[in-house]
């Protein structure tokens, strides 16, 4: 498997790579302020100026799978196209437990950065084109607006894909999810397969409960701008997840470090004692509205 050196800035042929970043594994238990201002005004600026950060600061990670032939020659039901990217364009230690979650959806058990990845499948899941940005630290001065975002890897990854869901985070006590993007029929399934796996308010117990909302019109972080990178796919259009940091924490039996989330991912602890719960939810939630959005369908027409 290729891997990119420390000082080099990414060429447009990375279009044609299946590689990954061979860089050190992320600290940090943070998330980014929503009013944070960045102190890049891209990630070509923040790479040409920290060239020699790489791997000290800051890394990346993607796969960008060969295009699959796509065919259907069954009488009984159709397969999904398989053509959805899963990204965290601010991993690491600015908005923690994005990385995870982005391995977890792409179909991977979390795994660090001197891992196979082929290694780390999770059993009967689709392996999906996936792209991260890391923080190692110096975190928040590292972080780039969705719509400033111009890593020849993330393009790369996000055009080669009809759809595509991004993971953000941000701070919030409260268990919160809002729903953005630009792809209605995704944002729907989100909804729809998150609360079927009881990512949802109320549920039977107090201490399940998840506010899952769709980001409205005014929103300033529903994620509907054209240039935001979840929304360059082929389609022109894709969902975000803003996941608040009370909920992300719930995920993880350890949430401080980058070694502790990736062994304690959906692993309950005295500190978060549902870690299960709702790791699988948002799992299980997330993987199955990618399927049935490659499928075709949508949960306003679906009966019970």
């Amino acid at each position: 498997m290729n891997k990119t050196s420390r000082r080099s800035v990414l060429a447009s042929a990375v279009a044609a790579a299946a590689a990954l970043p061979t860089l050190n594994a992320i600290a940090g238990s943070g998330a980014t302020p929503a009013a944070a201002a960045d102190t890049y005004g891209s990630n070509t600026e923040l790479y040409s100026k920290n060239a020699a950060l790489e791997g000290t600061d800051w890394m990346r990670r993607f796969r960008i799978g060969a295009p699959g032939a796509v065919g259907d020659n069954t009488k009984a039901s159709s397969v999904p196209v398989g053509s959805t990217a899963v990204i965290a364009p601010h991993g690491g230690g600015l908005e923690a437990g994005t990385s995870e979650l982005c391995m977890a959806v792409a179909g991977y058990k979390p795994f660090a950065y001197d891992t196979d990845p082929a290694v780390s499948t999770a059993p009967g899941e689709p392996q999906r084109d996936f792209w991260m940005f890391e923080t190692l630290k110096n975190s928040g001065p590292q972080h780039v607006t969705s719509t400033n975002c111009d890593d020849p890897a993330a393009l790369a990854v996000c055009a080669n894909n009809l759809y595509a869901v991004s993971l953000h985070g941000f701070d919030a006590a409260e268990r919160k999810i809002i729903i953005g993007g630009r792809d209605e029929r995704l944002k729907r399934n989100l909804l729809a397969s998150l609360a079927k796996y009881g990512i949802t308010s109320p549920t039977t117990s107090l201490n399940w409960n998840v506010n899952v909302v769709i980001a409205g019109a005014d929103d300033p972080i529903n994620g509907d701008d054209p240039a935001n990178i979840v929304n360059r796919t082929r389609t022109g259009a894709g969902a975000q997840l803003e996941i608040s940091t009370g909920l992300r924490e719930a995920m993880f039996g350890t949430f401080a470090g980058a070694d502790n989330r990736r062994t304690s991912a959906g692993v309950p602890s005295q500190d978060s004692p549902y870690a299960d719960y709702f790791w699988n939810g948002f799992v299980k939630g997330v993987r199955e509205a990618v399927k049935n959005h490659e499928l075709g369908l949508d949960p306003r027409f679906l009966t019970s």
